[in-house]
């Protein structure tokens, strides 16, 4: 007997009565499952029930509700329309969870989009984990499947489906104007926490309405006071555009997936073993380098964003307020790539992972690189480190390419090269991993095993900083050296460590304490050939060992210790903002040497250029 008898055989009617209020009571359900798999939030309602959690409950029902409801209208069948819902929903609340305890950043709308690169990673979980996932997903096919096929709703007419189709879609997008757009009513719920750390925004006002009111404030809108023509007349200033190609130094940019400064805790001792930044600390301490860290769009993922923020000086934050800033990426975009090429550089970006992966394929061209040279350029089991390519072999690449081009070309190349070994997770990730460090802490065994992981790969990624450097110290080449952390890494046990070993990392303390949850380290080094070429610009330009700047400064700064202090004006201006404001995140900010959100009018008006001026560069040029 094929389904399609057993159906017509074993297929449920049920009134249309008996289908409202299965409608309404799985609203109230899957409202509670979603509640309860998201982290912290049925605890937080739990201890603080008042009139605000019964307006948050029947705000984060209503949306699963309406769905239902038009599903229903749409299909005629009530439990195939509560199925799908529930799917989405409890799979999207899921997702939050995982995501909040890997990264401690919540779902949002454009994470949508990256389905293959999230699928990328998770497929890397341990695979009792991976193997749970897809089970879940499995039962919830089968869910949906059996709720088609064996169930049906008494026949309502065509002309009552229409409207009501018609009238739930009308509710729906006045629900969604007036309720779930509306930033004043969603500043006025009371949050858990610092108000600026978006974990404690879905925690506290629950994942459905923070999901969907992210949707609406991700749509980018023109920077109040924005003046298309005032912008356009900044960015056609001229400036000096001709230099000798025989005296510009090669630059090859290195960004080390989830590389940090972690190592360096006081109750971490590595006297016994091989420090994990013995080699970043040795090019640090040269008279040729300058050091410090960056302050990045992300904690614990968002690498693209980081990329974006260093190649192209605009900061991500300020070009969109959520998601990736490589999503809206699908036109030639101004950038430091596209500067030196217009100057006589080459230009080369090179990753050990996919090629679609933040959609860099598409990206890259548009930002610039003639060339990107991808996973596909790295075959063979054998190049696999803790399930991605280790950087040994990133950095063969980034010599042998480097060979390549002196060898063929008399004219300078950007390297730009993106490392993936020291990927999460970090649970079991190497085989055989061995003892990295003391602690005068105590750590279970699952904890002794994440860090042991994590710093097996950040000593991995130092031992191939040192390897290039030393190869760059013996040619007569000369060559700038850029390395740094994309962003912290987000471990499976959240903010654990950060507590359990008082690193001055918090996302609810103060403002230094906020923003080193997204600082990183950079390293700038010259070899000698490059020195004397430069002459070092790093006192000149007025950079100190140590110093803290934004992301997006980074990039222009290279240009300028390169001795190219007029890439563009809008290269120079931010280089002489860098000099009085050099950090900058959302509304918090580094001046003066004192971390603040406030700022004088006359700065107020120089960051509203730069906001408006990235504006223009990504969306309007």
């Amino acid at each position: 007997m094929n389904i399609k008898k057993l159906a017509k055989i074993k297929t449920f009617q049920i009134p249309i009565s008996f289908s409202i209020a299965l409608i309404i009571l799985s609203s109230l359900i899957i409202s509670l499952i979603v509640i309860t798999i998201s982290p912290e939030t049925s605890k937080i309602w739990t201890e603080i029930i008042n009139d605000s959690v019964i307006k948050l409950f029947i705000i984060n029902t209503i949306p699963i509700f309406i769905l239902i409801i038009l599903l229903f209208f749409i299909s005629n069948n009530a439990v195939f329309s509560c199925a799908i819902t529930g799917s989405l929903f409890v799979v999207g609340s899921i997702a939050n969870r995982e995501k909040i305890i890997l990264r401690q950043d919540p779902f949002i709308p454009s994470d949508i989009s990256l389905f293959n690169e999230a699928f990328g990673i998770v497929k890397n979980f341990p695979k009792r984990q991976f193997l749970f996932y897809i089970l879940i997903i499995l039962f919830f096919v089968l869910l949906v499947l059996t709720s088609l096929i064996f169930f049906k709703t008494k026949k309502i007419k065509t002309p009552v489906r229409f409207l009501g189709v018609i009238l739930t879609v009308l509710i729906g997008y006045l629900l969604n104007f007036f309720v779930y757009s509306n930033e004043f009513l969603y500043n006025k719920f009371p949050v858990n926490g610092n108000i600026y750390f978006d974990v404690n925004q879905y925690t506290s006002k629950g994942f459905v309405y923070s999901f969907i009111y992210k949707y609406n404030s991700m749509k980018i809108q023109k920077p109040d006071g924005y003046d298309k023509n005032y912008i356009s007349n900044l960015d056609n200033t001229k400036t000096v555009a001709e230099y000798d190609q025989n005296k510009l130094p090669h630059i090859i940019m290195i960004m080390g997936e989830a590389f940090s400064d972690l190592s360096e805790n006081s109750h971490i001792d590595f006297s016994n073993y091989q420090d994990p930044l013995k080699n970043f600390k040795r090019l640090s301490n040269s008279p040729n380098a300058i050091s410090g860290h960056i302050i990045v769009p992300n904690f614990g993922g968002g690498t693209s964003n980081t990329e974006f923020d260093v190649l192209t000086g605009y900061p991500t934050r300020y070009v969109v307020k959520d998601g990736m800033s490589y999503s809206y990426i699908r036109k030639n975009t101004d950038s430091i790539p596209w500067r030196l090429k217009d100057i006589g550089y080459s230009t080369l970006a090179i990753h050990p992972g996919f090629s679609w992966f933040y959609n860099r394929s598409n990206v890259y061209p548009h930002i610039g690189f003639e060339n990107f040279i991808h996973l596909s350029s790295f075959q063979g089991s054998e190049k696999y480190t803790g399930g991605y390519i280790a950087d040994k072999y990133a950095a063969d690449s980034i010599i042998e390419n480097f060979e390549k081009h002196i060898k063929t070309n008399s004219n300078p190349i950007f390297e730009f090269c993106v490392t993936i070994e020291n990927h999460g997770p970090y649970d079991n990730k190497y085989e055989n991993v061995t003892k990295m460090f003391d602690c005068d802490i105590y750590l279970d065994q699952n904890q002794q095993n994440l860090l042991n992981n994590y710093f097996t790969g950040i000593k991995d990624n130092d031992n191939e900083i040192g390897r290039i450097a030393d190869y760059l110290e013996n040619i007569d080449e000369p060559v700038i050296l850029v390395f740094f952390g994309d962003h912290l890494p987000g471990f499976s046990n959240g903010m654990e460590f950060f507590d359990l070993l008082d690193y001055d990392i918090d996302p609810n303390g103060n403002l230094e304490e906020q923003l080193k949850l997204y600082s990183t380290p950079f390293l700038i080094w010259e070899n000698d050939a490059a020195a004397k070429t430069t002459n070092f610009k790093a006192k000149t330009i007025g950079l100190e060992q140590n110093m803290v700047l934004s992301a997006n400064y980074l990039g222009s700064m290279v240009t300028q210790l390169a001795g190219i202090e007029n890439l563009s004006p809008f290269y120079k201006f931010e280089n002489e903002l860098r000099t009085y404001l050099p950090v900058i995140r959302d509304e918090t900010f580094l001046f003066n040497n004192s971390y603040t959100t406030e700022l004088p009018n006359n700065i107020l008006s120089e960051l509203d250029t730069l906001k408006h001026w990235s504006y223009y560069k990504v969306f309007d040029d």
